[in-house]
């Protein structure tokens, strides 16, 4: 990140996407982290030569910058050199012509001799550190009493290994154990709101590797990094539809980005006196496992700077997915910070299914004629785009806020809320892309008054289509230096049934299985109330 370009700023642990805007233009992007939960802004020592320890913010997910000024502080400061590069490249938009990339950053420098080859001694070629993340979350539901209220706490321990031998070879190894006391060891742990994405089922304790990648150059030129890591592209903050490397959608109510990396050979030329980059990318597991020359995926990405705005265009083909194609702006309008991007593919990779007229859901599981429910496979172009647009103003002398909007449009989401409860069924229901239409506003407090060390960010997500919502506060406050202090809480309101206030009950089904010639339960009765409410407190330190 650059002097003319701020790190995206987060909704929930989300980031506005990154703006070329040099120091004659106007103002840039706030900071991704303080504006949706990554750490409160703190001093940070100035990274003293090109190896210093790594940002943690960065490596784990909590978006760039997070120590940092306020935004408008932070788009005078000089760029953190040591936070940038220190982490796998997540950036997506363009980069301005002064802006230097992370890998030709963290590979560049005069010619160095190899210390594991030779006797030379290295000042200590090797950082080991780490994260350590304790958090705690209730959620209500309508009709759920006090003592019934759901209840998660899981443990995140991230370690990692960065190897630095000289100024053209780095390597990185990021390992996670996660573990929640709540639930039965052994057994699959949850976690989070009633919406969070991160409530996958999963082994509890779960090991994980994180990421696993060598990056090194040929002639200063060209720069590969082989292996595990994080590549995200787009300019979304809540919804970022061109964001196609990675095998997971982000989660939106998370403060840290949980998601690990996927494995892939990234090449990427950079055209430093324009500030240009270009890339190519080898997928080796983002659509599964690549046991095959066949199923390996191919990316390339362009990225240029015009004027004040910043483009992005990509493309992505892999066998058994359909071909993707996206484009993402950014740009300073006056005051104003706009974004946007637009994914297109033709046709869809998950059909979209119907009701006959009159039926719902329920009457179809509860007769057990599943038969009723057709499957219809979209043909054409099927876009996604996100529009959105965020300004930074000072409300008082020292103090300033940031205020935003964001839309998503789905071509292929659900207008109703009718299919919602079969999407659940066969295992497809994602509340942030499940419906046509979705909007979001926010306003952040970054350090008010004198609260030097605390963030607030309030924001409402809404379904436009079915008409759900949810309002949250984020506050973060960064205390003892290390130490960082989360604290949320939201409510849930709308249309019931809708994709923020889901609610349903679902009679048991039977199937007669010919081979034992007897009746089978393939899915029990289930009841799921209406979310009223989720708080929740965290603390995470840098090890």
């Amino acid at each position: 990140m650059s002097s003319r370009t701020l790190g995206r700023a987060t909704a929930l642990a989300l980031v506005l996407a990154h703006v070329g805007a040099q120091a004659q233009e106007p103002a840039s992007r706030p900071d991704e982290s303080a504006l949706f939960g990554g750490d409160a802004p703190a001093p940070a020592p100035a990274a003293t030569s090109s190896d210093a320890r790594p940002s943690e913010d960065n490596l784990f997910g909590a978006g760039s910058g997070g120590n940092s000024a306020s935004p408008a502080e932070a788009a005078a400061a000089p760029a953190d050199t040591n936070g940038s590069d220190s982490a796998p490249d997540r950036t997506g938009s363009a980069q301005s012509p002064d802006l230097v990339d992370r890998d030709a950053a963290s590979l560049s420098g005069g010619a160095a001799r190899n210390a594991f080859d030779t006797a030379e001694s290295t000042d200590d070629p090797l950082k080991i550190g780490g994260q350590f993340y304790l958090r705690a979350s209730a959620s209500g539901a309508a009709g759920r009493s006090f003592s019934d209220t759901s209840l998660t706490a899981p443990t995140l321990v991230d370690g990692y290994f960065d190897a630095r031998p000289t100024e053209r070879l780095r390597g990185m190894v990021v390992g996670r154990l996660s573990y929640d006391p709540t639930r039965p060891s052994g057994a699959t742990a949850t976690g989070g709101s009633a919406l969070s994405l991160s409530g996958a089922a999963a082994a509890n304790p779960r090991v994980l590797l994180d990421q696993a990648w060598l990056r090194f150059d040929i002639e200063r030129t060209v720069f590969l990094t082989v292996g595990k890591q994080h590549v995200k592209w787009g300019t979304g903050t809540i919804w970022n539809p061109t964001d196609f490397l990675s095998p997971q959608r982000r989660d939106p109510l998370a403060f840290v980005d949980l998601r690990t990396g996927a494995s892939m050979i990234k090449v990427h030329v950079p055209w430093e006196s324009k500030g240009w980059n270009f890339y190519g990318i080898a997928m080796l597991d983002n659509a599964g496992p690549a046991d095959s020359l066949g199923k390996i995926g191919g990316a390339l990405r362009a990225e240029a700077v015009f004027g004040p705005a910043e483009v992005g265009v990509s493309a992505v083909a892999q066998k058994g997915r359909k071909t993707r194609l996206g484009i993402d702006v950014s740009s300073a309008v006056g005051p104003i910070d706009m974004y946007g991007e637009l994914a297109l593919k033709r046709g869809s990779d998950l059909p979209v299914y119907k009701l006959p007229d009159g039926v719902s859901v329920h009457d179809v599981l509860s007769s057990g004629n599943l038969g009723l429910i057709t499957e219809d496979t979209p043909t054409g172009l099927t876009p996604q785009a996100t529009l959105g647009a965020n300004h930074t103003f000072a409300y008082s002398e020292n103090d300033t806020a940031v205020v935003g909007v964001e839309y998503f449009y789905n071509s292929t989401g659900y207008t109703t809320r009718e299919a919602y409860p079969y999407l659940l069924f066969v295992n497809q229901f994602d509340p942030f892309y499940a419906a046509r239409h979705y909007a979001a506003l926010y306003v952040l407090l970054a350090q008010p008054g004198s609260l030097d060390k605390t963030t607030f960010n309030l924001f409402t997500l809404g379904n436009l289509s079915d008409r759900s919502f949810t309002t949250r506060l984020n506050v973060v406050h960064r205390a003892l230096s290390y130490l960082t202090v989360e604290a949320y809480g939201s409510v849930y309101y709308g249309q019931k049934g809708g994709t923020f206030r889901l609610a349903m009950d679902l009679p048991e089904i039977r199937r007669f299985n010919p081979e034992t010639q007897q009746s089978e339960v393939i899915l029990k009765q289930t009841s799921v109330p209406a979310p009223t409410f989720d708080l929740g407190v965290g603390l995470r330190i840098n090890i």
